[in-house]
């Protein structure tokens, strides 16, 4: 991790306050996937609900996958069920634009992703929405951008995004920040089933 006067202040900022930080590994399984060749199918009978992470934005904002609906081939020579991502789940963008953070909702549980994308599943339900919401701010993305590296394409690890500091803050204010940003992302959900039912061709 190169120097970065931000994040040196960011890390400075936590160590002084009244709560002690914990690593976010300890809160949550950290994973990326490994690399391999795709196989698309036609269908769903074939093959599984597909999405990178150009989709997820556009499936998250719009309720319409960006580059049209694909699907992995079961003839793919990974392990699929390895890539297929749950609800209550935490992604974020680790390659190209980095640090992005989506909350995985119903409509995308069992579909399968990119091994660009970080896994973050939460070791308790009851903090997802607080993870979401730290993880989302500009003093943890500073942490997270601090290591990026690369050459033409940005890249961090899950090594890297497991490390971020997380205030540990007293049980009832985790709760309460958890079920108001759940809260939100529930009804973002209800707004954008509201937009895909409007579509002429969904």
């Amino acid at each position: 991790m190169h120097f970065d006067p931000a994040v040196a202040s960011a890390i400075k900022e936590l160590k002084q306050a009244e709560h002690e930080t914990i690593r976010l590994s300890d809160l949550a399984s950290v994973e990326l996937r490994n690399q391999f060749v795709r196989i698309w199918a036609k269908d769903a009978e074939h093959g599984i609900p597909y999405l990178n992470a150009t989709d997820l934005l556009s499936l998250l904002a719009l309720g319409i996958p960006a580059s049209g609906q694909r699907y992995l081939s079961y003839k793919t020579e990974t392990n699929s069920k390895g890539l297929v991502v749950h609800e209550g789940w935490l992604l974020m963008t680790c390659s190209g634009t980095i640090g992005r953070v989506f909350y995985v909702p119903q409509r995308l549980d069992g579909w399968a992703a990119t091994h660009d994308i970080i896994r973050i599943v939460p070791h308790d339900q009851g903090i997802t929405g607080y993870l979401y919401a730290w993880l989302s701010t500009p003093v943890a993305q500073a942490q997270i951008l601090s290591h990026i590296h690369g050459g033409q394409i940005d890249h961090i690890t899950d090594e890297q995004v497991a490390g971020t500091l997380v205030p540990k803050l007293p049980a009832k204010q985790i709760r309460e920040i958890h079920e108001k940003v759940m809260k939100a992302l529930h009804a973002r959900e209800q707004a954008i089933q509201t937009l895909v039912n409007a579509w002429p061709d969904k």
